[in-house]
């Protein structure tokens, strides 16, 4: 029992660490994401009154989460049974249930294998577990695991949102819902260009894969809300993979070397939008 308890208590420390990466746990003050801006998805920036997009690729500490929630407490089970619970005053702890995870959704939203070589002196391993590239992008995932991602975020961001509202009229603070998904190449081309024509599109070209430089620069990247990033890597869409930079020229590596990451787009949802999707 003692063991349980253990493992226990550490799993609810590390969700707690990761989640206010994301903004979802922080205590409810004025540093809190969703006292700020409660209409803004934690982590994106705004394209339309309904649209959002990620500000940077999902960090290999954001999947750290999800495979955290994979193996704790979240399965396609549970996916079912959120669509049933109440949009206010909801306890934690009914969704955050020990030992409810799923160990072989965990096995398939896993990397395949951490001894493969980024680089020449980098493993996969070592990459996805060393806090230096704690917030660069999680790469080589593969489409079906950046959809299952994007699934649990989604009902992750609208657990924390009845969680954080003890009533109708805290609730309406927030979203009626949030959908994330993945975005087609078209949005990904219409949201760079409207964020370039407000000067809100960072283009980062440098090393990604090695133990130099500045050890913050990906966190502040991250925690820049007036800025979406694209760097060399590739990223998967709805409809395919595309270059991070478009038509923008490489300047740090070869067409050949790109890795693939992958952000997420969020739909705000209203009433009538999710009772189409019910029926």
């Amino acid at each position: 029992m003692m063991t349980k308890i253990t493992k226990y208590s550490i799993v609810i420390i590390l969700l707690i660490s990761l989640t206010s990466s994301c903004g979802l746990f922080q205590s409810v003050d004025a540093n809190d994401p969703y006292q700020e801006d409660p209409s803004t998805p934690p982590g994106t920036i705004m394209l339309t009154e309904d649209l959002y997009i990620d500000r940077v690729p999902v960090t290999n500490l954001m999947y750290k989460e999800f495979l955290s929630n994979v193996e704790n407490y979240w399965s396609l089970e549970k996916h079912e049974k959120l669509k049933s619970f109440p949009r206010y005053d909801v306890d934690k702890d009914s969704v955050f249930i020990p030992w409810t995870g799923n160990t072989r959704l965990l096995m398939e939203v896993t990397h395949q294998d951490p001894r493969k070589m980024i680089t020449t002196k980098l493993s996969m391993g070592n990459y996805t577990s060393s806090p230096f590239f704690q917030w660069h992008p999680v790469v080589d995932i593969s489409k079906e695991q950046a959809e299952l991602y994007c699934l649990w975020r989604t009902d992750l961001a609208n657990s924390v949102y009845a969680i954080k509202s003890k009533n109708k009229s805290q609730r309406a603070r927030f979203p009626y819902k949030v959908k994330y998904r993945l975005p087609t190449q078209r949005e990904v081309v219409a949201a760079q260009n409207k964020l370039e024509r407000e000067f809100k599109l960072t283009k980062y070209q440098d090393q990604i894969y090695a133990y130099t430089g500045d050890f913050s620069l990906f966190r502040r990247m991250q925690d820049d809300q007036n800025q979406m990033t694209i760097m060399e890597i590739k990223e998967i869409a709805k409809d395919g993979v595309y270059n991070s930079l478009l038509d923008r020229k490489l300047e740090y590596y070869d067409q050949e070397e790109l890795k693939t990451g992958f952000r997420c787009i969020c739909e705000i949802l209203d009433e009538d939008d999710v009772v189409a999707l019910d029926d």
